[in-house]
């Protein structure tokens, strides 16, 4: 009996069993959510089966239509391998981003206190700003590292965070930032922290594909954002040197945008966490 769009016969498909194919008009080939090509393809000619198309002789459609049933199963393995790992990793995950949100609120507290505007008046808060920095970036890089066996992103993004700390060194160990020393070790280190961020990003990002795509999605946004800044940064440097005002203002324009890339990163690890400590929550309670 003969039930496909294609032609096949669904009482002769070895497959049917292994995906619990309920037919090709109420399965696969279904009008709002089935996968089916062939199926929307005839739909939009007005067909109800291939039989019936001026194009059927050669038509790659349907030409692939053998195979569709493998690539399924193989879609609902993947699915599968993707869903087994997820309830492994949500746990990790959600404790560790956790961590991380809280530790983001200290470094970005300690970066403020190493701000050259506010050492100018309050100049006792260098040292100790210093300290935070280096001190919860190291710790922030260990939590990177748990998150190894989540994705390699990780690995790489902890190297990174733990070779960035070099720029807080150098200042503790005595060099001045205005020393063409600390600018020739520190320049290495900043391209070492891009690379971090955007392992660490697209590592988040990577970790929510399917979860939450949105998300996913605003976190590598979050990157090229970073890139951009420091681009404008640059910028700022050959524009003091046509117009101070000028890039006096650039630079006033960049500051607000890093603070708010900053903010933006605080509340999409605070979401990332969440959504995984939800998933968590949930397997346990349908295990319970």
């Amino acid at each position: 009996m003969t039930e496909s769009y294609c032609g096949k016969s669904c009482d002769s498909c070895t497959w049917r069993a292994d995906l619990r194919c309920e037919g090709c008009q109420t399965g696969p080939g279904r009008p709002v959510s089935g996968d089916c090509a062939i199926a929307a393809c005839c739909r939009g000619k007005g067909h109800e089966t291939c039989a019936t198309c001026g194009f059927l002789t050669g038509c790659p459609t349907r030409m692939g239509c053998e195979n569709t049933p493998a690539l399924r199963q193989s879609q609902r393995d993947r699915e599968a391998e993707r869903k087994k790992q997820l309830d492994e990793n949500a746990p990790v995950l959600g404790k560790w981003l956790w961590v991380l949100f809280w530790l983001f609120i200290p470094s970005e507290l300690g970066a403020l206190m190493t701000n050259d505007s506010v050492i100018q008046v309050f100049p006792a808060l260098e040292l100790p700003g210093y300290l935070i920095t280096v001190a919860v970036g190291m710790a922030y890089a260990l939590v990177l590292w748990r998150l190894t066996a989540v994705g390699r992103r990780y690995r790489i993004a902890a190297v990174c965070a733990l070779a960035t700390m070099g720029s807080g060194l150098l200042t503790l160990a005595g060099f001045s930032q205005e020393s063409a020393a600390w600018w020739l070790l520190s320049l290495p280190l900043m391209a070492v922290e891009l690379v971090g961020v955007y392992q660490e990003f697209n590592a988040h990002a990577e970790a929510l594909d399917g979860v939450d795509d949105e998300l996913a999605e605003k976190w590598r946004k979050l990157w090229k954002w970073n890139i951009g800044l420091l681009g404008a940064l640059f910028c700022c440097l050959f524009l003091v040197l046509v117009s101070g005002l000028l890039g006096a203002l650039v630079l006033i324009a960049v500051s607000i945008a890093i603070v708010v890339v900053a903010v933006l990163k605080l509340v999409y690890l605070y979401r990332t966490a969440q959504v995984f400590r939800r998933y968590a929550a949930q397997k346990m309670e349908e295990c319970a």
